[in-house]
C-alpha cells in the first residue's frame, strides 16, 4: 500500500469516526431536550388567593363564575411582550364571557418593572403576584407566557406554552368558552 493509499484510508476512517461522534452528540441532545422538556405533572390547588398588583388587596380566583384562564408572565420575557397585546385585544373581546387572570412570577421579577409592563400594554384584567413561585411551581413550572383554561373546578381543560399567533389563542378561546361546564 501506497503512501497516497494509506492517506486516503486514515481519511476516511477519521471521517467515519468523527460523523460517528457528531451523530452520538446529536442523539443526546434530542434525547436530553425531550426528557427535559416533557411537561411536569399540575397539581391543582384548591384555594388560590394572591395579591393584587392594583391595590395590593389578596384576591381568591372564583372558578365557579365562568371560564378562567391564567397568563404567566414575567415582564423581561421577549415572548411575554410578544402576546401581551393578543391577550389584551382578547381580553376586551371576551371580558363578559371569560376571567382572565394574569400571574406574574414576581420572585422572577421587579415590582416596578411589573407596573411599567401593565402601564405599556394597558392591561385592564387583574394581575395577581407570585411572589413565592409556588403557584407557578403548582402548575408545573412550565415556560412562560403560559396560557392555563379551567374549568369550574379549577382543572386545566386546555394550555398553550410559549408564545403564538392571535388566531391560535382565539381559537383555543372559542373551544374553551363553547365547552365550559
Amino acid at each position: 500500500m501506497n503512501r497516497l493509499e494509506k492517506g486516503g484510508l486514515f481519511l476516511k476512517k477519521t471521517s467515519i469516526i468523527v460523523s460517528t461522534f457528531i451523530l452520538l452528540i446529536a442523539l443526546s441532545s434530542i434525547i436530553f431536550v425531550v426528557v427535559n422538556n416533557t411537561a411536569k405533572p399540575i397539581k391543582y390547588p384548591e384555594n388560590i388567593e394572591l395579591k393584587e398588583l392594583a391595590n395590593g388587596n389578596k384576591i381568591q380566583v372564583d372558578f365557579s363564575e365562568k371560564p378562567t384562564v391564567f397568563v404567566f408572565f414575567t415582564s423581561w420575557c421577549p415572548y411575554c411582550n410578544d402576546d401581551a397585546p393578543k391577550i389584551v385585544s382578547l381580553y376586551e373581546k371576551y371580558k363578559d364571557r371569560v376571567n382572565i387572570y394574569g400571574i406574574n412570577l414576581l420572585y422572577q421579577d421587579d415590582l416596578s418593572e411589573v407596573e411599567q409592563y401593565v402601564a405599556d400594554y394597558n392591561i385592564k384584567y387583574p394581575v395577581l403576584l407570585d411572589e413565592t413561585g409556588d403557584l407557578h411551581k403548582q402548575f408545573g413550572e412550565q415556560a412562560f407566557p403560559a396560557l392555563f383554561f379551567m374549568n369550574s373546578d379549577g382543572k386545566v381543560m386546555d394550555q398553550i406554552i410559549g408564545s403564538t399567533d392571535f388566531d391560535a389563542i382565539e381559537s383555543s378561546f372559542k373551544i374553551f368558552i363553547k365547552n365550559y361546564d
